[in-house]
């Protein structure tokens, strides 16, 4: 099995990779450290994000840290098919969002998840509304 490396560095890196959740300076979500650059590796038809950082004074070395998968996660996602979710990496900064949007129109148009399960999800609404 081969394994391509593709290397982008912070000037190139695709908006939807920095995003809001890494913050104005290119924050690791991982790990909190400022990023130096990204990799994609390819394994056989699958891509894979890493967010690298440069240690200073260690000459060549660099610290990977896993972002997850450009396309989402294959088995994850299979297990979670009945609530409509495509699970993914930490280098979708918009994912959260569109979980709780599918899993809102889940609870609001399936009858049986009544009592409980919709009490919980407007408690949920009710904090994020303060």
């Amino acid at each position: 099995m081969r394994v391509f490396v593709r290397v982008t560095f912070l000037s190139g890196v695709p908006i939807s990779l920095l995003g809001r959740s890494m913050g104005e300076k290119g924050m690791c979500p991982r790990c909190g450290r400022p990023i130096s650059w990204f990799e994609t590796r390819r394994v056989g038809s699958r891509e894979y994000v890493y967010a690298a950082h440069y240690q200073k004074g260690k000459r060549g070395r660099r610290d990977l840290c896993y972002l997850g998968p450009t396309d989402g996660y294959v088995l994850v996602t299979a297990t979670h098919r009945r609530e409509g979710l495509i699970l993914k990496g930490l280098n979708d900064p918009d994912r959260v969002l569109e979980y709780f949007g599918i899993l809102l129109k889940r609870v609001l148009s399936d009858e049986r998840l009544k009592g409980e399960v919709r009490r919980r999800f407007g408690m949920l609404l009710k904090d994020l509304s303060q």
